[in-house]
């Protein structure tokens, strides 16, 4: 084990926060897709708080994977690769595109399952019926594995590479 690069041991720690980001954001991913089917508010809360209280984890994993990432890529000399490049454009729009469309999505799924003081929901149950059926929740899944499988073959077939 001595004998192994340091390189070896940056793409070992890059690895290892993309099974971290993958297993934390996958209780998100099931909240969401699970979320679609349910029509009771206060299980829809539940998932909602058990989604939310994975998102420090797959914040802190993300920042984890993308620092070693970026290191791994110095030190392999991928720096002026295009398989690298593709590879951060892409998750850069992931993330973008979660922040935008996601993000919003589920503030307002949050909001009309929520209760006045006085019992009423603050969304009927038709507008939440409305909001639950939005394609949002799968496309989102949908998208986030497309890119990490494009990013996985990226990172494995280094297309664009410079010799």
């Amino acid at each position: 084990m001595l004998g192994l690069s340091a390189y070896t041991w940056w793409k070992f720690l890059h690895v290892a926060g993309v099974i971290a980001f993958v297993t934390f954001h996958g209780a998100s991913v099931i909240a969401a897709l699970r979320v679609r089917k349910e029509r009771d508010r206060g299980r829809i809360a539940t998932m909602l708080q058990l989604s939310g209280s994975s998102v420090t984890g797959m914040y802190v994993s993300l920042a984890w994977l993308i620092t070693f990432g970026v290191v791994a890529g110095i030190q392999g000399d991928s720096w002026n690769d295009g398989w690298f490049w593709i590879s951060i454009g892409l998750l850069m729009l992931v993330v973008g595109e979660m922040s935008a469309v996601a993000r919003p999505y589920y503030q307002r799924v949050k909001e009309a399952v929520e209760v006045r003081p006085s019992g009423v929901p603050r969304r009927s149950d038709e507008e939440l019926e409305e909001i639950l059926r939005s394609p949002v929740a799968v496309w989102n899944a949908a998208f986030g594995a497309a890119v990490l499988v494009a990013i996985t073959w990226l990172m494995i077939f280094k297309p664009f590479q410079v010799f």
